[in-house]
């Protein structure tokens, strides 16, 4: 019997030569499922275009709960499963700095985002209602929480 994975939709981009994915999928299937997790999309693609913030940081991962209350850009998650209202997206790292990073990220980082997916669905119409991300944003080789 094959389990079934804990997203309903599953995405890799292939990344330009001197980038990688800092932890892989079945490290978060694993985490996922320790937390009691299920998210709507699992995502893998190229780091974005700009740093995330002003003082340079590179976006390693996002949860994204999509809220129910305003239209937006993710309009077709509205209305559907709480757990299909979440999207976790992985994005490539430079090679170089992928050993300094990869076990925080999958001893620490990672099993503090599930617990969050996990709890988001049950947390309350007023915050189900809006859109929240829980962020990990490195800088250098440091790894930093950021939320919105």
């Amino acid at each position: 019997m094959i389990d079934e994975a804990p997203w309903s939709d599953y995405s890799r981009a292939r990344l330009p030569l001197g980038l990688t994915y800092a932890v892989g999928r079945d490290v978060i299937q694993d985490e996922l499922r320790r937390a009691g997790a299920t998210i709507g999309s699992l995502s893998f693609g190229p780091p974005p275009p700009r740093p995330f913030d002003d003082d340079g940081g590179a976006l390693i991962f996002d949860v994204y709960w999509v809220g129910d209350a305003r239209p937006s850009r993710l309009d077709v998650y509205r209305g559907a499963p709480p757990t299909d209202r979440l999207l976790m997206r992985w994005s490539g790292v430079p090679s170089s700095v992928r050993a300094a990073i990869a076990d925080e990220l999958a001893q620490h980082w990672l099993p503090l985002a599930c617990a969050w997916a996990a709890e988001a669905p049950h947390r309350g119409n007023t915050w189900a209602a809006t859109d929240h991300r829980w962020m990990v944003v490195r800088m250098g080789t440091s790894l930093r929480l950021a939320e919105d």
